[in-house]
């Protein structure tokens, strides 16, 4: 499912002249935003509801650089969810190579707004998740899913 399209802007280049570490995080968090609509959290949805969606956690793994005005398209894949968070795997594809750029894992908890706490999604969202969560079960895990950093380590004899 593709939740972002855009080409690189100059203001997303750095000094080593690529795009930023913080922007490929900028564009999951497009992603993100695309996402949520996709599941029915679009923002009148959220205001009528109060209800939102805050990140947990993220794990970013930077693949390739990635230079100003290339076309870029992410993909997001749900891995798992349950009545409160959801699991998502985002890469992002130079658009017109098909080639991964980066990807990343995030974590998604649903928040009442009213009580600033987790709760469980509403029937309408729970039953667009389960359709998504459907539809995409025999996809492949991502190779890259699940992974957490360290150096490699000789073993000790």
């Amino acid at each position: 499912m593709i939740v972002f399209k855009g080409k690189v802007i100059p203001e997303w280049i750095d000094y080593n002249g690529h795009m930023n570490d913080a922007c490929y995080v900028t564009v999951f968090s497009k992603a993100i935003d695309e996402f949520m609509i996709h599941i029915g959290l679009d923002e009148a949805f959220r205001e009528q509801r109060q209800v939102s969606i805050y990140t947990l956690q993220s794990m970013v793994h930077y693949l390739q650089e990635v230079s100003e005005g290339e076309p870029l398209r992410v993909e997001v894949q749900l891995l798992e969810s349950d009545s409160k968070k959801l699991r998502v795997f985002f890469t992002m594809l130079q658009d017109d190579k098909n080639e991964e750029l980066a990807a990343m894992e995030t974590l998604l908890l649903h928040m009442d707004m009213a009580l600033r706490k987790a709760a469980p999604f509403l029937p309408a969202t729970q039953a667009r998740i389960d359709g998504i969560q459907d539809s995409q079960r025999l996809l492949e895990f991502p190779a890259l899913a699940g992974r957490s950093i360290s150096l490699s380590r000789p073993k000790s004899s």
